[in-house]
């Protein structure tokens, strides 16, 4: 049997949590989780090719984290920004510093990266 959880009861266990935790390790641990399970899919992260979807918000923070960390272990990771100017500050300079890239949302360049990768997330 499956469980979903309401947007509100995950919210609240989540303020509940950060509470306890020192600032960002919540989006880590989710980050760390994604770029496992990425590992896991993928089978080989050197030399991969990841593009990230990402959205505004935290949960565009996880998948920028997570690029990081695949790309730290030597994927190619670039980012599709769908909103730019609502992209997560952190988890943004976090993968470029990392070596991941941002390719731009209009459809000809994210087109072109999604074709050739290994794993869209």
């Amino acid at each position: 049997m499956r469980t979903a959880y309401s947007v509100e009861t995950v919210r609240a266990a989540e303020r509940e949590l950060m509470a306890r935790l020192p600032e960002g390790a919540l989006m880590q641990r989710a980050a760390a989780g994604l770029a496992a399970a990425c590992a896991d899919v993928l089978g080989r992260v050197y030399g991969s090719r990841v593009v990230l979807l990402v959205g505004s918000g935290d949960n565009g923070g996880d998948a920028l984290y997570a690029g990081a960390r695949l790309a730290r272990r030597g994927a190619g990771v670039s980012a599709v920004l769908l909103a730019p100017e609502r992209a997560h500050g952190g988890g943004l300079a976090a993968l470029r510093r990392a070596g991941g890239r941002v390719v731009g949302a209009d459809w000809g360049g994210a087109e072109a990266v999604v074709g050739r990768a290994d794993l869209v997330v």
